[in-house]
């Protein structure tokens, strides 16, 4: 298991893009949100025995997108006991943006599990004769504000596919939409998971109401179990970031108080101070590459607002010889890039010096 300073800075350096799936790669976590989908699909499930597949099933088209997280239980019988050998590999997708293409995605993962299930059972037996492949539960965890209703059907991308309906793949995958899950059922069914994702939910709420929240959560948190300490760290972790990414700069320092003022132990009081110094830095961190960026941007613009000054005299030299004082002081004043190109073009069909508006030089 990682250590608690290398879970912290994962969350401070990528909670932007990966922080919900850092998230879901405890099973413990993912466990909580499956619970969200209701008690039958979860019932065929013996999640206490889920473990994360260390592996990725994104492919290179797919890389600018959100990344996969994919687990694997035993399967539970209805009565109870478990089905030998049966596995479910549940793939969980988060989106932090509506995705049209969400169904191709999905046909592409589940093809690559099912082939990364014939390869594995290749290496054990001689023959795919009578290869036997595992279930897969595909689920599309939505996380933003913008309204998104459904997954849709591959057939919703084929225009006038009607036809072709019968021999275009239909599968269901389990669509959680956290806009629309009641805050009620995050808290009663969606375990302390389900707790975090409030703050995810309220995250754009008035300051007041998501400062007492905060604090709800903190407490409620404060209830895991001693031996999910890491659990712990990274729930509280999360909720951190989230507080230094999404809620005003002015806010920051009364929401780390608040969180600070929440939990119990001094313990718990100086990993909260070194997460928050960590995420602290990581933001100083990438504010200075920003500013480093701003730099090299403001540097190309001189270089070619530079290069296009001296052609320009050299050109206007060549064609009239001697150039005024003022006209060369003119152009190496200009900053404006298009102005200098106008220029640079006349010098193809200019005859003389004064066919330039340089203005009065």
């Amino acid at each position: 298991m990682e250590s608690s300073d290398r879970r912290i800075e994962q969350f401070a350096r990528q909670f932007p893009e990966n922080g919900m799936k850092l998230l879901l790669q405890n099973p413990s976590n993912a466990r909580d949100l499956l619970a969200l989908a209701g008690r039958d699909l979860v019932g065929l499930i013996d999640t206490e025995h889920m473990q994360l597949v260390q592996t990725t099933f994104v492919k290179r088209d797919y890389r600018h997108v959100e990344s996969d997280i994919v687990l694997v239980a035993p399967y539970r019988r209805a009565d109870g006991l478990g089905a030998r050998n049966l596995l479910v590999y549940i793939l969980i997708e988060h989106q932090s943006a509506p995705d049209r293409l969400m169904p191709l995605r999905l046909l592409d993962y589940l093809v690559q599990i099912y082939n990364f299930q014939t390869r594995r059972w290749a290496k054990e037996h001689r023959s795919l004769a009578r290869v036997r492949l595992q279930p897969v539960l595909p689920v599309v965890f939505y996380t933003d504000t913008r309204r998104w209703d459904s997954v849709g059907q591959l057939i919703d991308l084929v225009p006038a596919g009607a036809p072709f309906a019968s021999a275009t793949p239909v599968f269901a995958p389990v669509f959680l939409n956290l806009p629309r899950i009641e805050p009620e059922i995050l808290e009663s069914a969606g375990g302390f998971l389900g707790w975090v994702l409030r703050l995810v939910q309220q995250r754009r709420a008035r300051p007041e109401p998501f400062r007492a929240l905060l604090q709800r959560v903190v407490a409620h948190l404060e209830r895991m179990a001693a031996d999910q300490r890491l659990r712990w760290l990274e729930l509280l972790s999360y909720s951190l970031a989230l507080v230094y990414h999404e809620r005003d700069p002015e806010e920051r320092s009364a929401l780390h108080h608040t969180i600070e003022t929440s939990v119990a132990t001094d313990a718990a009081r100086k990993e909260l101070s070194k997460m928050g110094k960590t995420i602290a830095d990581q933001l100083k961190e990438e504010g200075a590459r920003e500013g480093e960026r701003r730099g090299e941007r403001r540097g190309e613009r001189n270089a070619a607002i530079m290069t296009r000054q001296q052609t320009l005299v050299r050109l206007l030299k060549k064609r009239f010889g001697e150039v005024p004082t003022g006209m060369t002081d003119t152009i190496r004043a200009t900053r404006d890039v298009q102005q200098l190109d106008r220029w640079l073009d006349q010098c193809v069909t200019a005859e003389r010096l004064d066919d330039f508006d340089f203005g009065d030089v």
